[in-house]
């Protein structure tokens, strides 16, 4: 999976929801199994370390992460 331009030279961190954790993670780009565009920008799914794949994308809410409900749909 290419990652450039996506990463800044600095690393990018990412702050899920992980619903085995019931909480948000910190997450940083080597979690990242997958990149998807959509009509709000990029959603990216990553693996959490307790193996549970998690979404975070751009949307409409804006603050970075998504929904709980809809990162059990992702995979």
């Amino acid at each position: 999976m290419d990652l450039h331009g996506f990463v800044s030279q600095d690393g990018h961190m990412f702050a899920p929801y992980c619903s085995r954790h019931q909480s948000r993670i910190l997450l940083g780009f080597e979690s990242v199994v997958g990149i998807e565009q959509t009509a709000f920008g990029p959603k990216v799914l990553l693996r959490c370390y307790c193996g549970e794949v998690v979404v975070h994308d751009m949307g409409p809410s804006g603050n970075g992460a998504a929904d709980p409900d809809r990162a059990a749909s992702a995979v």
